[in-house]
């Protein structure tokens, strides 16, 4: 067999536990918690190597969690919060909002934070929002 290069070399808790130095029950503690991305192979967790290996080196790893709509205030010259929403951690920022969005926003430019369980910013979106009439 031929190991293909474009899937990740996949390691077991046990394996990870190894990686970070902990026990495998702080290994799975992390998963079920969403601070150690993974997945499940039937009933048991499998993790990238690379993804322990850089959770052991420090970094750790953020999930969506909320949703923040800006408008833009042109006295002000900046954003300014409008709304948020919470969000499920496999939420994905879509390219285009509906009008329900943005109940808040009467026309104008809007922005769109997407922001993790850290407070990060993992995207944005910006546009014209419909003038309601």
């Amino acid at each position: 067999m031929v190991r293909d290069p474009l899937i990740p070399r996949l390691v077991s808790v046990t394996e990870a536990a190894e990686i970070v130095g902990c026990s495998r029950q702080n290994i799975n503690t992390l998963v079920n918690d969403g601070r150690l991305p993974a997945e499940r192979a039937g009933t048991t967790f499998v993790l990238a190597e690379d993804t322990v290996r850089r959770y052991a080196a420090g970094e750790r790893f953020g999930f969506p969690t909320l949703l923040v709509v800006h408008t833009y205030d042109e006295e002000a010259d900046s954003w300014v919060e409008a709304a948020r929403r919470s969000v499920a951690p496999d939420y994905k920022v879509p390219e285009r909002f509906g009008r329900e969005m943005f109940d808040e926003v009467a026309g104008g430019a809007y922005r769109v934070e997407l922001l993790d369980n850290n407070g990060k910013t993992i995207a944005v979106r910006t546009a014209e929002a419909e003038v309601t009439g």
